[in-house]
């Protein structure tokens, strides 16, 4: 029998595998165009009206653990600029995939992840809340609505199955 829980649990959880696999593989270059594209694009309200400029001198770096990719973000002029493991930072974003994700689609906010100790904020303090308030303040209506069905259906069944993986432990008390 065709058990679609079980489906998405296992897709789940061999997400972050497949994506690893995929930033090893894929070329640098591509990798950096297609972020940079995307970056450019999502904040392109902010950079137009330099809302971004703050950035101006600065680099950000994100990392996702679980799938080993690093990126730095800074400003040029106008444009956001992303290098593939970058010599510096200023600071640093660091969690998992599910944790950007969950945090992408609204299902929980940068404070509880830190807070939580799965999302931590390394380097300049003043940069950081910059950051973070304005990703507070951008919605995920901003991307196109398949993409936020699919981060919000994916953030759910990250939930769920991080549910499910705790459960036992609860149940044998």
């Amino acid at each position: 029998m065709f058990d679609i829980k079980r489906v998405n649990s296992k897709l789940v959880a061999v997400l972050p595998t497949m994506l690893r696999r995929l930033t090893r593989c894929a070329p640098k270059a591509a990798q950096t165009s297609m972020l940079q594209l995307a970056l450019n694009r999502f904040f392109y309200p902010e950079l137009s009206t330099g809302e971004l400029s703050f950035l101006q001198d600065k680099s950000v770096v994100v990392s996702v653990a679980d799938i080993a990719l690093e990126f730095g973000i800074s400003l040029n002029g106008k444009q956001l600029q992303v290098q593939l493991q970058p010599a510096q930072q200023d600071l640093l974003l660091k969690a998992e995939l599910a944790d950007f994700i969950a945090m992408i689609s609204n299902q929980v906010d940068p404070d509880t992840l830190f807070f939580r100790r799965r999302l931590q904020m390394l380097g300049d303090t003043e940069l950081g809340l910059y950051c973070k308030n304005l990703l507070d303040s951008i919605g995920p209506e901003r991307l196109p609505l398949p993409l936020t069905r699919g981060l919000q259906w994916l953030a759910q069944q990250q939930g769920a199955a991080a549910l499910a993986d705790t459960k036992p432990a609860v149940e044998q008390r």
